[in-house]
């Protein structure tokens, strides 16, 4: 199958997914955000507590997959707005498609590799089946890092099988498809009950990665200023009630995790409620780190600066004008 007529099915099925409710009100903006991870909590949670209605914005969070499928629907137009990991983000841009990377809120790899008890040590992993999200998303690229961290080859040493994502990927361990899974948030737990054990900890590895940010085109936010800005109130509002109010936290990530676990949800909400920053900056370095990697296969990224992708005006605004601070002025400290 030729490259052009993939980027036509996977735009086609793109859009047949967000337009799906094809009749409701044109001003419905659909965001995606790329995997089942408490990473995106904020979006979930400004979502169900109608912080985008507040600001004038009906924001309905769709769930696609992969950053390599998010980047096409942003490209074609499909969406305006993606919350999404940098990984397809950075390999896009430095090819030359015209996006923004506007305010990220974490920077910390959760991902955990885990594996039966058989499997005990990285180099255990040799020889082995790995489960991963699809070739160019964050956790694929990032599993990458991590096995080579360990002196393991990708693809060489041990097989990385596109099995899809998080609870796919969980599925896959569970039947024996694989020997071991990138795994995150609830997901990662659910494994720990069922017997499987952690072999890599991406958390302590010295990598550095935008795990969610929100990613525009830059003809998107030119002309559209304001509703960019609009959604990044509700959206960091999001952030503030994330780290503050845990039993709503916690019901909208069963909602939207699909899990009843109370156990499992509450240690969910733990590891993650201090991960997002009260002011989402973009910052350069994770993306730099993105670009030194993507060089190695496609050199001309060593040229380019990482501060470019970025586009840091509409948090600078929100910021130097109260508008963080304001939310955190009756908060607990987190």
């Amino acid at each position: 199958m030729s490259l052009n007529r993939l980027a036509q099915i996977v735009l086609a099925a793109v859009s047949a997914f967000v337009l799906q409710a094809g009749g409701l009100d044109a001003q419905i903006m659909r965001v995606p955000y790329a995997s089942l991870s408490p990473n995106y909590g904020p979006l979930w949670v400004a979502e169900s507590a109608g912080l985008f209605k507040k600001n004038r914005l009906d924001i309905q969070p769709v769930y696609i997959s992969s950053g390599s499928v998010v980047v096409p629907a942003l490209l074609s137009g499909e969406v305006k707005i993606a919350n999404m990991g940098g990984a397809a983000a950075i390999t896009a841009w430095a090819r030359g498609a015209d996006l923004a990377l506007v305010a990220v809120s974490s920077d910390r790899l959760l991902h955990v590799i885990m594996a039966s008890s058989k499997i005990r040590h990285p180099e255990d992993l040799k020889g082995k089946r790995i489960a991963s999200d699809r070739y160019g998303s964050l956790s694929e690229v990032i599993l990458r890092e991590a096995l080579r961290y360990h002196s393991l080859a990708p693809d060489k040493d041990v097989a990385i099988i596109q099995s899809g994502g998080v609870p796919e990927r969980l599925g896959a361990l569970k039947v024996g498809a694989v020997d071991a899974a990138i795994l995150t948030g609830d997901q990662k737990l659910q494994a720990e009950k069922l017997g499987f054990r952690p072999v890599i900890d991406l958390s302590q590895l010295p990598l550095r990665y935008p795990t969610s940010g929100i990613v525009v085109t830059r003809s998107y936010l030119r002309g559209n200023r304001e509703t960019v800005k609009a959604f990044l109130k509700g959206w960091v509002e999001g952030i503030k009630v994330f780290k503050t109010d845990e039993e709503f936290t916690i019901r909208v990530l069963g909602k939207y995790l699909k899990s009843g676990d109370r156990e499992i949800l509450a240690r969910t909400y733990e590891i993650y409620k201090d991960v997002h920053e009260r002011a989402p900056h973009p910052t350069a370095a994770g993306v730099a780190f993105g670009l030194e990697r993507l060089a190695e296969t496609f050199p001309a990224a060593a040229k380019l600066k990482a501060d470019d992708l970025l586009a840091k005006e509409l948090m600078q605004e929100l910021e130097s004008e109260g508008f963080i601070k304001a939310l955190y002025a009756a908060a607990p400290a987190r």
